[in-house]
């Protein structure tokens, strides 16, 4: 009578993962930091001029309804 034998099942090999020194990370960090930043402040200069615009309408508007 043959023997039962199980089916190996191949193990993936071990990876070791490569890690970034701890100043590469760091510098890396603070790029995106600096890069949200400026975006951060583009956007919000042009919420402020969309505001001054809405501002200026929102007048306008208040000097029509005051001459009528």
């Amino acid at each position: 009578m043959p023997k039962n034998k199980k089916a190996s099942v191949p193990i993936p090999p071990v990876v070791a993962a490569v890690v970034r020194p701890v100043n590469a990370r760091l510098s890396r960090m603070e790029d995106l930091l600096l890069e949200m930043r400026h975006e951060q402040d583009v956007k919000l200069k042009k919420i402020n001029k969309l505001q001054e615009q809405v501002d200026e309408l929102k007048e306008t508007l208040r000097l029509r309804r005051v001459r009528r």
